[in-house]
């Protein structure tokens, strides 16, 4: 009985080891090889496969990051265009108070002049 177990047991290495020994070592997964002519060199189906699914979620990633990277820089920019905006505007209000000021004062010296003429016709 024991030595049925050790031939299966030694059969099954066997498989193992050649199984093994015949498949193809998976690339590690980046830019580079993840190519689709990289990825169509790899002869054994089942590691193309996996490398393929693994290359897809890779660029998912690096996606996800580009995506949020140029959200980032679109939120600074956003905020810069808002700080430039609201500066602007605060400059524009200086400038219609400095306006009216200045239409006032003109106002206030042509009404005194107009005053001073009056008082000298009328002496």
């Amino acid at each position: 009985m024991d030595t049925i177990k050790s031939k299966y047991i030694v059969g099954l290495l066997a498989v193992a080891a050649l199984t093994t020994a015949c498949s193809e070592k998976m690339p590690t997964v980046n830019q580079e090889n993840c190519t689709q002519a990289n990825i169509q060199k790899i002869e054994d189906s089942k590691v193309r496969e996996d490398f393929s699914d693994q290359c897809f979620d890779f660029r998912i990633e690096q996606g996800k990051e580009k995506a949020s990277s140029l959200l980032e820089q679109g939120q600074d920019k956003a905020e810069e265009l808002y700080d430039d905006s609201a500066d602007a505007m605060e400059d524009g209000a200086d400038a219609v108070g400095d306006a009216w000021d200045d239409s006032v004062d003109a106002v206030e010296d042509g009404a005194d002049a107009a005053a001073d003429e009056i008082d000298d016709a009328t002496k």
